[in-house]
């Protein structure tokens, strides 16, 4: 076997189920293969998807140094700095990036521009765009940082000029709308990590709790990040000695619900960094004796002053297996989560579950509102209760200062608009619990979930991408009443829930 097929067998047969196995195995290959670089930047991959960020960097440049042609590794190095909120040294390497990449991509050029405005230097990045223009003149990524950096220099007619170009582009080539919010999704602010991944989330809560004299959110499962929160989760379980407790434990870095499994004896929780311990909601509506997991969408398009939108959409994805709390269970993700990894080779659950559900494995909201309406569930309720959830979410994050992170020292448009996922749990007394936001939820299987995800896209591109009739405004609270009515036009199932 050669190398490529070491990389292969461990991309497609470990990485996805035990990916610190495939971390360790990708580890012993590059002291077997020190001097091939594929193979540094498969294992700088891998500790970038487990949050190991400072090995990561080291590795991609351990990547480069092997193949100084490979700007991508200079690419990835900057990413793990941007995502410890280090743009300085993240534009570093972007600017090494781009000068690696020649002709080859504008992507690195096109983030050293949109660091420089984010530094707060709009005037330097209108150059830098500028620059790019020459070779891609019609890139709608590239003419949206363009635009948005006019704006902050107070370049309002020009930008609108990029603007209305963009909005061409979408009509000409509809794929420019999807490419337009990817690039926005995909290099957004490093500090939605601190709602997004499970541990910090926790911690931001508790901030925000502490900060309002708050108590815990009512709809938020009780969670204990490890270690640190160890002693509080063994004190609680000391005063609740007459119930019978199940924690649901995650990892904070892993993903797809690899490593989750609940536990009942508190000597069974992880008391180790990258884990958390939450309480279980152990009485989910069940759908055909199985539990769902509701995924819903939060939209914000603005950070100065913070507007966000709530979609009246999304999926609902059901388990593979039939619900039980028996403890046999506990490690089975496929009974207690909508995860299908572990079982995929399981045909068998796979038709049972199509024969109840239908093909797909999962429905669209307005399916499951319209079952649950002949159960006797009212739809406004639930999404009552998801709108006070959002609602409370972005008021916790107003007051943690997230949103002026976003807009310091008066750059107002230095980030795109960002969409969130929201995992709910909905119990049998028909109460919704946030169980995680997921910061970049994949772009299959979203919104609608059915032949309108096309339209939902071009609504959200064009939501972004605002011309101003009115070039000759100045003030803030015009313009940003001419935002509010862009984006109404567009709107379609978003709905306003903040700003």
């Amino acid at each position: 076997m050669d190398t490529s097929q070491e990389l292969e067998d461990i991309r497609d047969n470990v990485l996805p189920f035990r990916p610190i196995e495939a971390m360790e195995q990708a580890e012993t290959l590059t002291e077997k293969y020190p001097g091939d670089a594929d193979v540094h930047f498969f294992l700088a991959s891998i500790y970038k998807n487990l949050n190991r960020l400072t090995e990561a960097a080291q590795t991609f440049e351990r990547c480069h140094s092997v193949n100084p042609k490979a700007y991508m590794a200079l690419f990835g190095k900057a990413i793990c700095f941007w995502e410890q909120g280090k743009p300085e040294e993240a534009l570093a390497q972007f600017e090494r990036a781009a000068i690696g990449a020649e002709s080859d991509s504008i992507l690195p050029a096109l983030l050293t521009g949109l660091t420089i405005h984010r530094l707060g230097d709009p005037k330097s990045a209108i150059e830098r765009y500028s620059d790019i223009l020459k070779s891609a003149p019609t890139n709608a990524a590239l003419l949206y940082c363009l635009s948005n950096a006019m704006r902050d220099c107070g370049q309002h007619k020009e930008a609108t000029q990029q603007a209305r170009l963009i909005q061409k582009g979408f009509k000409r080539y509809r794929q420019s709308a999807f490419d337009l919010v990817e690039f926005l999704q995909g290099y957004d602010f490093f500090g939605w990590k601190q709602w997004a991944d499970k541990d910090a989330f926790a911690n931001s809560a508790k901030a925000w709790c502490h900060a309002t004299n708050t108590e815990w959110p009512h709809f938020l499962p009780r969670t204990y990040v490890m270690p640190e929160d160890f002693e509080a989760l063994k004190e609680k379980t000391k005063t609740n000695a007459a119930k019978d407790p199940i924690w649901i434990i995650k990892s904070t870095t892993l993903n797809a619900a690899v490593g989750t499994h609940l536990v009942n004896k508190i000597d069974n929780v992880k008391a180790e960094a990258g884990w958390i311990a939450q309480d279980y909601v152990s009485n989910p509506y069940l759908i055909y004796g199985r539990k769902f997991a509701l995924r819903l969408f939060m939209l914000v398009t603005s950070f100065a002053p913070p507007r966000v939108y709530l979609y009246q959409g999304g999926t609902a994805k059901f388990a593979l297996r039939k619900y039980t709390t028996d403890p046999n269970t506990f490690h089975l993700t496929s009974v207690h989560t909508e995860h299908t990894r572990p079982d995929r080779h399981r045909t068998d659950l796979k038709q049972a579950l199509a024969a109840e559900v239908g093909e797909k494995g999962w429905w669209s909201t307005d399916e499951l509102f319209l079952y649950l309406e002949k159960q006797g569930v009212k739809p406004a309720q639930i999404w009552e209760q998801a709108r006070a959830i959002a609602t409370t979410l972005v008021q916790a994050m107003e007051n943690q200062g997230f949103f002026r992170n976003h807009a310091g020292d008066g750059i107002h448009h230095a980030y795109g608009p960002k969409y969130v996922a929201l995992d709910l749990t909905l119990d049998a007394d028909t109460k919704l619990w946030l169980s995680e936001i997921e910061r970049g939820p994949t772009n299959n299987r979203i919104f609608n979930s059915d032949d309108t995800v096309g339209a939902t896209f071009s609504a959200l591109a064009n939501m972004y991408v605002c011309p101003m009739d009115d070039d000759t405004a100045e003030d803030l609270e015009t313009r940003t009443a001419q935002f509010k009515a862009h984006e109404h036009q567009y709107r379609g199932r978003f709905a306003l829930i903040h700003g």
